[in-house]
């Protein structure tokens, strides 16, 4: 039987295609599991005392939502000044005049988004991780998502 000269392009396509399905659900499923869960890193010299402390989550949440959520909780926080915001890259720096902070929201699809912070502190000891996962918890309470943070 004569097969028509593209018959092997559609046939590897259709490898490809599925094999591409499968990697699609394979993230989704990775995603899943670390939906709501707060991960966390610190890191400071031992001889400046110069640290940063950075945390993230994913949630079923719009990125922009999240934007608008942490914009807002920002606003209402006395205790740090916003410094430099971009709606465009959903990114906001803040300080309180010590330390700073940053905060970036990625949509990961239409209604999954990753919120990263982090924050640098000059010769102080104390970390500020326990405060940015609170802040992080705060902002998951505000969007009716449950977050709980990782095993270390």
């Amino acid at each position: 039987m004569q097969r028509p000269p593209h018959f092997h392009g559609l046939v590897a396509g259709s490898v490809l295609l599925a094999l591409a399905s499968v990697a699609d659900a394979q993230a989704l499923f990775l995603a899943r599991r670390a939906i709501g869960r707060i991960e966390q890193m610190a890191q400071s010299s031992p001889t400046t005392g110069a640290a940063y402390d950075v945390a993230t989550v994913i949630v079923e949440v719009t990125a922009d939502k999240v934007f608008e959520t942490v914009k807002r909780l920002l606003a209402q926080n006395t205790q740090v000044r916003v410094t430099r915001s971009d709606d465009a890259r959903r990114s906001i720096e803040f300080t309180d005049g010590t330390q700073i902070g940053g905060i970036q929201v990625n949509p990961l699809n239409d209604n999954l988004s990753q919120m990263m912070v982090s924050t640098a502190h000059p010769g102080i000891a104390t970390s500020t991780t326990s405060t940015i996962v609170s802040r992080i918890l705060a902002m998951c309470r505000e969007l009716n998502v449950v977050c709980e943070q990782g095993q270390s």
